[in-house]
């Protein structure tokens, strides 16, 4: 078994019913069993699964659909920091529904130049560069809410 697949399977049996997960886990061979059981406890470990996040990983669905988008004045603070194309990326990426906003926020030629590259972006956009653009934008963040808080 690949990584992901151990991992997607884990998740798949942690939400089980304890019966169904005993049998399957039973009939598979003994080194799948010994991959998988860890990480099945570590996944029961957690009090609540997000179902929706758990359909999402299981479904290879983008995680990036998932992950919260900073407040409007966080964003804009971030995406400043950016050349127009990156900008443009990462609002494709992890903020499609966010655009208006920033752009209303922008000078105009700034707001033109993101705009032209939004409309180059590919549809749909490519998956692990709109996962990792999203952790980007959540570091990001993350650190621009901890640099204020110091302030």
């Amino acid at each position: 078994m690949n990584p992901a697949g151990t991992r997607k399977a884990a998740l798949a049996l942690a939400t089980m019913h304890p019966a169904d997960r005993h049998w399957i886990l039973a009939h598979l061979p003994e080194a799948w069993r010994r991959a998988l059981q860890p990480l099945v406890r570590e996944a029961q470990s957690y009090t609540t699964l997000d179902a929706e996040l758990l359909q999402a990983v299981l479904a290879d669905e983008p995680t990036y659909l998932a992950r919260e988008v900073p407040p409007p004045d966080v964003l804009i603070v971030v995406l400043d920091r950016l050349s127009a194309a990156w900008a443009a990326r990462v609002l494709a990426a992890a903020a499609p529904d966010h655009a208006d906003i920033y752009l209303a926020a922008c000078e105009k030629s700034r707001a033109e130049s993101v705009r032209h590259e939004l409309n180059r972006m590919p549809k749909p956009f490519p998956q692990s560069l709109a996962d990792t653009l999203a952790r980007y934008l959540d570091t990001a963040a993350q650190v621009g809410r901890t640099a204020g808080a110091a302030s």
